[in-house]
């Protein structure tokens, strides 16, 4: 009698699932999708309103809008000099995986930009440091900021790579794009996202979410 061993075969699909599953968990960074109903793991800054709304049923076959869920941030105000108010969270990840950070942005009135900003860690501390007095400018580690605008009503999926960053702060950190957690560093450390006007004095409404590092 012929005797057929599966175990190999087993074996091999198993390590294969284990591939496949590894690859999926490292192809994206999810920062917040907002489907808690929450936003606790954000901060607020400036005199701009920010909470959690309902998305709604879309007009029509609106895909993007489809895979936001139930739920999104939503931002608004009032602006002085561009300025709105802002939103941040500590992330303390290695991002050297990923090249780009991805999010959903709703336009809902008035006219606008979204200023996001990345700080990575160079004085290998898990730490940002700032100087309260020059508005919050990190003394020992990079500030690398992008601008993306706020279009028409409906979701836009924007996706910024992070070789469109410029540094904010040169001389203070090592002036290079290194968000891994090596040497002690802690890699990517915080992200930060600046509401503006296109206009002096304005008001802007906007919804954020499916906020993510990706490839």
């Amino acid at each position: 009698m012929i005797k057929i061993s599966f175990r190999p075969f087993v074996c091999v699909f198993f390590l294969m699932v284990l591939g496949v599953a590894a690859s999926a968990e490292l192809s994206f960074f999810m920062i917040d999708n907002f489907e808690s109903g929450r936003f606790d793991k954000w901060y607020k800054f400036g005199e701009m309103t920010a909470g959690i709304v309902e998305n709604g049923t879309p007009e029509g076959r609106d895909t993007i809008n489809e895979s936001c869920g139930d739920y999104s941030l939503g931002l608004k105000g009032s602006s002085l000099n561009y300025y709105v108010g802002g939103i941040g969270s500590d992330l303390n990840v290695d991002a050297t995986l990923f090249s780009r950070i991805q999010m959903d942005i709703y336009g809902a009135g008035g006219e606008g930009k979204i200023k996001v900003e990345l700080f990575d860690d160079d004085n290998n501390n898990y730490a940002l440091e700032q100087d309260s007095d020059k508005d919050w400018i990190p003394t020992n580690d990079d500030k690398w900021v992008a601008e993306v605008p706020v279009l028409g009503r409906g979701f836009t999926r924007v996706s910024i790579p992070f070789t469109a960053f410029r540094l904010e702060n040169p001389g203070a950190g090592d002036g290079e794009w290194n968000p891994n957690q090596r040497e002690s560093s802690g890699g990517l450390l915080k992200i930060q996202m600046i509401v503006l006007t296109n206009q002096p004095k304005g008001e802007i409404e906007t919804r954020v979410d499916n906020i993510l590092l990706t490839y």
